[in-house]
């Protein structure tokens, strides 16, 4: 029986090897570089000043990001091996250890004091979604509203599930200004009068909802922000 004339495989190589896949941008991680247009440069744990300077860096953000950022500095710093293999108090890791005391402070004195000195915990709860969504084209077609207000709340509306407010830019060139958390409390104060932040009993209904019951222009504006003082009441929205 004739043989049958065996053919070897031919190896073929790409001149570029295949690529992953780019990632979403919009599940980057906080303290990676996979995004690093929209990632704050320059923090860092390995001393004192490197801490101060992280702190300095994320000022202007959300405290929601300071608190992640402060919070995963400090956790990195604790577990880096050479905090695990040196002796305490040993001076190898002196400066980690003088950057951990910068952290521990604003997580136990600074971080409670602002967060507690925030108005209506910062104007929560944040309307659902689903209300938004069912407000949104009213929100979108008033002249009321200002075009900033209107981004917010298509912004929201869009946001993905599990994303926070605080983890998205107002500008994406700019990842040490303001994030859209930051912005939202910063716009609400300026709306809300003093003192009518925490019941709803104190706003008039002609200030919330027009003679036919849809809402008043002042009240839209508040609900593009994501808050309503009416949200105490479900029925209400």
């Amino acid at each position: 029986m004739p043989k049958v004339k065996s053919t070897s495989r031919t190896k073929t190589a790409r001149k570029d090897p295949i690529k992953p896949k780019d990632k979403d941008p919009k599940n980057s991680h906080l303290y990676t570089d996979d995004n690093p247009s929209t990632t704050i440069q320059g923090t860092g744990f390995k001393d004192k000043e490197a801490a101060e300077r992280t702190l300095k860096l994320i000022e202007r953000r959300s405290l929601i990001y300071q608190f992640q950022t402060v919070n995963t500095m400090y956790n990195r710093a604790k577990h880096h091996p050479a905090m695990k293999k040196a002796v305490e108090g040993s001076a190898g890791t002196a400066d980690m250890r003088a950057a951990m005391e910068v952290f521990r402070e604003w997580l136990d004195v600074t971080y409670p004091a602002e967060r507690e000195a925030l108005r209506a915990g910062g104007f929560k709860p944040l309307l659902s979604k689903k209300v938004m969504q069912r407000y949104l084209d009213q929100v979108e077609g008033s002249k009321a509203v200002d075009g900033e207000a209107k981004k917010f709340a298509k912004v929201y509306c869009e946001l993905p599930r599990g994303k926070k407010l605080g983890n998205v830019l107002v500008d994406e060139i700019k990842p040490a200004d303001l994030d859209w958390e930051r912005r939202r409390y910063q716009a609400l104060d300026a709306l809300v009068p003093k003192g009518r932040e925490e019941d709803a009993d104190v706003w008039k209904l002609s200030e919330l909802w027009n003679d036919d019951r849809s809402v008043a222009e002042k009240h839209l504006q508040l609900i593009a922000w994501g808050w309503s003082p009416a949200f105490v009441s479900s029925a209400f929205l």
